[in-house]
């Protein structure tokens, strides 16, 4: 099934069930999470999407969208990306769309797996504040695009 990423990045800040109202999410299965934590969340790894919601008002608050898969060496992003998103993208190229990012973060060590830059840009024309969290493999290349509401982001 192919999920409208760009209705999808449209609904931050809405519930739940308007945008499973809306046929944006193709699963029944609804956002669960541990007693007790503040997150929901609803994966859709066949989709490439990840989402997660506040658990007070089940309200979206991020979707990451999964560009590479480390397991399958000819994974391709099964769903239509917003303009001027690509399926395959370089940090070089994505500089030259957005221009400089807002925050960035070098290459570093996560734990013991070596993780490439984390570029932070601040998202315009929305109903609500957005930021679009882009991270990159060593080789500079996109491996997953997060647009998140700007209150939540942690950096």
């Amino acid at each position: 099934m192919t999920v409208n990423v760009e209705k999808l990045i449209n609904s931050l800040g809405k519930p739940y069930q308007d945008i499973f109202d809306a046929g944006l999410i193709p699963y029944k299965t609804k956002p669960t999470g541990y007693p007790g934590d503040p997150v929901l969340t609803l994966s859709m790894m066949n989709e490439g999407i990840y989402l997660a919601f506040k658990r007070d008002g089940v309200t979206l608050y991020s979707i990451e969208l999964f560009l590479q898969n480390p397991k399958k060496a000819n994974y391709r992003f099964p769903n239509e990306l917003p303009s001027p998103l690509e399926a395959e993208m370089v940090r070089p190229w994505v500089h030259a769309q957005f221009g400089s990012p807002d925050k960035f973060l070098p290459p570093r060590k996560r734990l013991r797996k070596d993780v490439g830059y984390t570029d932070l840009f601040t998202v315009m024309d929305f109903h609500i504040p957005i930021s679009m969290q882009i991270d990159y493999d060593l080789q500079e290349r996109v491996k997953e695009v997060a647009f998140i509401t700007t209150s939540e982001v942690r950096w």
